[in-house]
């Protein structure tokens, strides 16, 4: 009976995989499988399952598995690889995957795969290499079909039979110059609608704006979310093209980036099959970084001795002003980066921006100084005490807006990644100020 799900087969695979006997029952369900879905099935195994699967795998199928697998995972896999079996398993993969995988190769062992290419293939994989991976050239195929502006649509339609198969998501053609300068689209739709004895130039689309190939790929994102695009051309400096943009790059890209601030909120690895020694390499080193910056708040702490021995309840309220800012300070620090993520800021929109996080700071101050206070009062019947509080809480709301919607770009400038780095630093920084504003006021006016 056929399997109908993903997790169905998963969850065979993994019965069967236990089994002694499973060799021949387990190969046949691999070969039966996507590629999308065996990268699904490797990603989610522990590692000595993983290369049970992966050997499993017909050489022809790796290179589109290899394609749909995380880098460091697609990068583990490769270390057994010698140069001509990954120049075989990669043969037909799509030149912007097929540089995706040669990038996490080493130099050396690069060089060997490419020496094992025709001419052909090598020079249209060379120049994807050519560009920084995570800019339009680096995204773009190179697998575009160019006419001239003085072809007749029929002469480019008897073209279009002759190839017989159309690139993959081919909704436009593109019209070059006899240099290959870059001079406008050719929709599909408008070959099949025109009459066949215009010209493409009279049918063309001239002011359609290429992608230049320097372009980021978020920038490159957006422009395809803004205008709703299935391709766009990619052109050089010189305006000659040199590939195009598919949406399902595309829709990579967005899935990396969610997952990518995901892993950089939580500070957590990539791989969550990962051997033990991966993943505590990675725990120890954010584990070391929380530890300076908690050592850090306790010394401000230490500062205040005195207040702490003299008045006990501030021990036990201490903490409240603290992990209030903390809170908020994460709210702006996230407001903040969704919006840069998204390219949504700009030297206007970004003072409206804070603007209105300090509102809503100034309003949480109203609402929580005052519940603070009263909640104080009530408990420990001392008003000088809820009165340091109160102000603490709202100096540290209001710092919390402050540096939360600051810290990214501070960030930036030093060259850290706020996804990554801000909620160490804001939680820092919001616990420093709490526990000093709070202890500061209450020896200033009970002792």
């Amino acid at each position: 009976m056929a399997i109908k799900n993903l997790d169905s087969k998963f969850e065979l695979i993994q019965n069967t995989i236990s089994n002694p006997e499973f060799k021949s029952k387990l190969g046949n369900i691999i070969n039966e499988m996507t590629p999308s879905e065996l990268a699904y099935v490797i990603e989610s195994s522990p590692p000595q399952e993983r290369k049970i699967i992966w050997d499993l795998i017909q050489l022809d199928s790796e290179g589109e598995v290899l394609g749909e697998l995380d880098e460091n995972l697609r990068e583990d896999l490769l270390k057994g690889m010698d140069p001509e079996e990954i120049k075989v398993a990669i043969s037909d993969l799509e030149v912007d995957d097929l540089a995706d995988i040669l990038q996490t190769l080493p130099d050396k062992m690069t060089n060997e795969v490419l020496s094992l290419m025709n001419s052909r293939d090598r020079g249209r994989v060379e120049n994807v290499l050519d560009f920084p991976e995570e800019s339009a050239g680096g995204l773009m195929n190179t697998d575009v079909i160019t006419v001239r502006a003085e072809n007749s649509i029929e002469l480019v339609m008897r073209y279009l039979r002759f190839l017989r198969n159309l690139p993959k998501n081919t909704d436009d053609i593109y019209v070059v110059s006899k240099n290959d300068e870059y001079l406008g689209i050719l929709p599909i739709t408008k070959i099949l609608t025109s009459d066949t004895n215009m010209t493409v130039r009279e049918v063309m689309d001239t002011e359609f704006q290429p992608i230049q190939s320097n372009t980021n790929q978020i920038e490159v994102f957006n422009l395809f979310k803004t205008n709703d695009l299935l391709t766009a051309p990619v052109v050089n400096e010189e305006n000659m093209l040199v590939g195009r943009i598919t949406v399902d790059d595309i829709i990579e890209i967005a899935a990396d980036e969610v997952e990518q601030d995901f892993r950089g909120l939580a500070q957590i690895e990539e791989d969550i099959f990962a051997s033990p020694r991966k993943s505590i390499e990675n725990r120890l080193l954010w584990l070391s970084i929380n530890l300076i910056t908690a050592i850090a708040a306790a010394a401000s702490i230490s500062v205040f001795e005195n207040v702490l021995e003299e008045i006990v309840y501030a021990a036990i309220l201490m903490p409240i002003v603290a992990s209030m800012g903390g809170i908020a300070a994460t709210q702006t620090l996230g407001i903040y980066i969704r919006a840069e993520a998204m390219r949504q800021l700009n030297r206007k929109n970004i003072r409206y921006l804070f603007r209105r996080e300090f509102i809503v700071a100034l309003a949480n101050c109203f609402v929580f100084s005052i519940a603070i206070y009263l909640i104080t009062v009530f408990w420990f019947g001392n008003s000088l005490l809820s009165f340091a509080i109160s102000a603490a809480m709202i100096f540290n709301l209001l710092a919390a807006a402050i540096f939360g919607f600051s810290l990214p770009h501070l960030l930036r400038k030093f060259g850290y990644d706020p996804a990554i780095a801000g909620s160490v630093v804001i939680t820092t920084v919001t616990d420093i100020l709490g526990f000093v504003s709070f202890l500061g006021i209450v020896s200033f006016i009970a002792l």
